[in-house]
Parts: structure tokens; sequence; C-alpha cells
């Protein structure tokens, strides 16, 4: 009896797929071991961004060429759990909901300050592990690196989750807004606090333009508590002190406003005043006073955060011309997040 070569070959195949069957499994499940159970997205989160170990660093790039801390978080989420986040570092940490430390999971973000600001973010895996791309140190690329390291744990700040947004609420990916890592905006001033709270305190002069008299007209004062966690819109409530030589009015200003993650802010409010020239009304107005201002990108100065500003604002004197109202306001913030 004669076998064809194909009847030759199934005789032999066959036993062989039925032992890799039975002895093969269960050596194949020991190699792989992830991270978290399951198919969540936290796990998916992981095992994307693990697929990028070795990659080396490359500053604002996300594919295999390279990639930075925020790329590689990036195109973990896309790919991963399909979670469209924003792609800068700054943007990250101001819209992650923070996370105390005794309750991080892997799967969440760690956020650095290792310049001055939240300027690098890594993914946590547990046990005190995280997966992140550096850019400078003994290893770069994409690595596995231990909070207990002595510089991630002099750098680390807080912990942050994106996995827990609900669906349709995510943010635009690049690819379909016409963005890129490049030019997509980061806040002015990311919040780095836990509480959700940032005080601003600010001292300016106040300054106008009208003719012939002197355009220092005095100084101002105030401080202000804003709620910035997880917010787009900062709304926020202050108390001042301003003298103004102009009107020869003392007074305490009290404001409601509402900030923009950009810097911009509108506010409005009423002022006391303790003394002003005798042919003003001192009765309290609404609106006693109204503007808006512009606040810089931190610069940090003895390990606090400080900022330019700038506001355009009108003091209401009932009976009285605008151009007596209408006056400037230059100085500088003092910014402390809780």
């Amino acid at each position: 009896m004669h076998l064809t070569d194909s009847k030759i070959m199934k005789h032999h195949i066959y036993p062989a797929i039925i032992a890799f069957a039975l002895f093969f499994p269960p050596l194949l499940s020991a190699q792989v071991i992830p991270d978290t159970p399951g198919d969540s997205p936290r796990s998916a989160f992981i095992a994307e961004a693990r697929k990028y170990l070795g990659v080396p660093y490359r500053s604002g790039g996300s594919t295999l060429r390279g990639m930075d801390c925020s790329g590689l978080v990036f195109r973990a989420a896309i790919d991963g759990p399909g979670l469209s986040i924003p792609r800068t570092v700054q943007t990250l940490s101001d819209r992650a909901k923070h996370v105390p430390d005794a309750s991080r999971e892997p799967g969440d973000l760690l956020f650095f300050n290792t310049t001055g600001r939240i300027s690098h973010v890594g993914i946590y895996l547990g046990n005190n592990r995280f997966i992140h791309a550096a850019s400078d140190g003994p290893n770069t690329g994409v690595i596995i690196s231990e909070l207990s390291e002595s510089y991630w744990n002099r750098t680390y700040r807080f912990a942050g989750s994106i996995l827990d947004t609900e669906p349709g609420t995510s943010w635009p990916r690049p690819e379909d807004s016409g963005t890129t890592a490049a030019n997509t905006e980061p806040p002015a001033h990311p919040f780095s606090g836990t509480i959700g709270v940032r005080l601003n305190t600010t001292a300016g002069i106040l300054w106008d333009f009208i003719p012939g008299e002197y355009p220092i007209r005095g100084g101002e004062a105030f401080a202000e508590v804003s709620w910035v966690k997880n917010m787009s819109v900062y709304p926020g409530l202050g108390a001042g002190f301003a003298w103004d030589r102009r009107t020869g009015s003392v007074s305490f200003p009290l404001i409601a406003s509402l900030a923009m993650p950009s810097g911009f802010r509108f506010f409005i409010g009423t002022q006391y005043h303790v003394r002003a020239d005798s042919d003003l009304d001192r009765e309290l107005q609404f609106p006693g006073i109204i503007g808006g201002s512009w606040t810089s990108k931190p610069a940090v100065l003895l390990g606090q955060n400080l900022h330019f500003y700038q506001s355009a604002e009108y003091s209401w004197f009932p009976g009285e011309t605008f151009g007596l109202g209408f006056r400037f306001n230059t100085g500088i913030t003092l910014s402390f997040d809780f």
C-alpha cells in the first residue's frame, strides 16, 4: 500500500497538534502575566504602553521612531482603551482627576515637577513602578522606573486618572481637529494641588492716560480664591484694598470672577469706600467695579509661582465722567495651589 505525500504529512502533523494542545497552553499562559487582570481599559492602556518599551526618546514624538512622555500616554490611551486625551503634560495634569497616593491603581498617571512646574508624566504599573519616556539620565527612551528612586521620589507630585471619563466626553484628537502636539494650547498655569483651590495674591500700580495728569493714580492689593480642579472655567471670589489719589478714595473692593485656563479673567463686584472726595457718592454700588485681566504663565522664583498681571477696569462713581473711573492695574501675582 502506497501513501501519498499529503497523507504522510497528515499522519505526522495530527499527533503533533494534539500534543501541543495538551501540554503547551499551560506553558504559554505562564509567560503572560498582566499587571491588571481581564480586558479592562486599564489593562489595555498598560498593555499598549508596554509595546513601546525600548523606543527612543523624541520630543513631540508618539510613534515607534521616538516619543516623549506625553506622547507615550497619548498613544497608549488611543490604541488601548480607545480614549482620546490631551496631548501635553500640562493639559493632562490640569484635566486628570486627582487620586490620593494611597488609592493609586495600575493605569493611573503620575505627574512630576522636573523643571519648576509639572513637566513629566508616566503610567503607574503598581508596586511603585511606572512606565514612561525619559529624556535624560542613565537610561532614556521608554523604560520602567521605580518611584523609590531618588530623582523620581524627589520630583513626584501627584497621581491622576484619565480612565474614569464618561463616554462621549473625551477631548478631540489632534488628527481630527487639525492640531498637533506642537500647537495644542496648554493652560497658562496648570493646577498642581490636591484639594482643588488656588489662591492668587496680587499687588499692582493703578494708572491711566488722562491728558495733563500724572499717569500714576495709586495702588491696589487683593487676594482671590478660585476653584480650579477639573474645571474649564475657574469661578472665584476676592477682596482687596485700593487707594486712588485721582478720586481721593480709599476702598475695599469685593469681586466675583470667572477665569480661563489661558490666563484671561472677567470680574465684577462692588467696593466699600472708607474715604473719597466730598463730591463723590460713597454709597455701595453694583456694579461698583467691573473689568478684565490677564495673568501670564508662572515664573518660579525661590520656589514660588510669580505672574505678570495686567487689568483694565472701571470703578463706578455716580455723576462723574467715564474717564475718571477707567483705569489700569499693572502688577505681580503670587499663586498657591492647595
